[in-house]
């Protein structure tokens, strides 16, 4: 909505107000839309978008209407496929919208969805990459909830914070956000291990020492604990020279997402088997 409201809405070199018309017929949105969206609803996107979707922008309730009727000119469409057509609509929607200067936030947005932009269809097509940023994070979320560790709310906070962080353009803030949703994981399984009363070494403070403290208790073997060692490390060391600030964000929070699901997935076994093997 912000972004089509952007576009739609800022002048040209002339100082002009954008021909709308002009530009969505030359993209190929449907004379109805164009018509329907200029007249009823001024373009104003925000009451569009959620009209497409719940289908009311295919009514008009007019007195004189025939039963059936909607402004596409094809009469007794059902719901379902009037659903379709907005859902279509939408998609070209996103796509125009991702595509101007104005779209970066959408632009994050469907990378993080595995998404990207097909400039001649104006439709959505999944990425090349192996990754859905959307589907990890879910997994995750359930992985945190499952594991009853002590301050939940903070750790999804932090898995929150990266991803909105991301798709606003903070790279830098971003990749902290990543950083701390590793060590808030590692903080919580040492001091919940160390709370159990399984062991005698004591807990303690900064992250390389509670690194090793895990190893010690034999949560972590030597290779895992160096490997979370350099993930952590990555993102506690700025900028990377030749890594643009939004790859590395959105590497980082990728990054960040498979390591805390290995964190989770072990700590499982680890609980279920009172804190001392799996």
């Amino acid at each position: 909505m912000r972004a089509l409201g952007e576009y739609t809405s800022a002048p040209d070199e002339n100082g002009k107000p954008p021909d709308l018309i002009t530009i969505f017929y030359g993209c190929g949105f449907p004379d109805w839309f164009i018509t329907h969206a200029r007249s009823q609803y001024s373009f104003d996107w925000r009451a569009i978008i959620p009209d497409l979707r719940n289908t009311q922008f295919f009514h008009t309730h007019g007195y004189f209407d025939p039963p059936g009727y909607n402004i596409t000119g094809q009469r007794f469409l059902s719901d379902v496929e009037l659903a379709s057509t907005g859902e279509t609509l939408l998609e070209h929607l996103t796509a125009l919208a991702a595509m101007q200067p104005q779209g970066e936030a959408v632009r994050r947005s469907l990378e993080l969805e595995g998404l990207r932009v097909d400039r001649e269809k104006l439709t959505l097509e999944l990425a090349d990459s192996v990754v859905n940023e959307q589907e990890e994070e879910n997994r995750l979320v359930g992985l945190v909830k499952q594991s009853r560790l002590p301050n939940e709310a903070v750790i999804l906070k932090h898995l929150s914070d990266a991803q909105e962080l991301f798709v606003q353009g903070k790279d830098h803030a971003a990749i902290g956000e990543s950083r701390n949703l590793i060590q808030a994981l590692i903080d919580d399984i040492g001091a919940t291990t160390h709370a159990s009363g399984a062991y005698s070494v004591g807990f303690p403070a900064g992250m390389g020492n509670r690194l090793d403290y895990l190893q010690t208790v034999k949560f972590f073997t030597a290779d895992e604990k160096t490997a979370f060692g350099a993930a952590w490390g990555f993102l506690c060391a700025g900028s990377h020279p030749g890594i643009p600030s939004r790859d590395e964000a959105r590497i980082g929070l990728i990054l960040s997402l498979e390591f805390s699901q290995i964190l989770l997935l072990k700590f499982a076994k680890w609980a279920a088997n009172a804190f001392t093997g799996f």
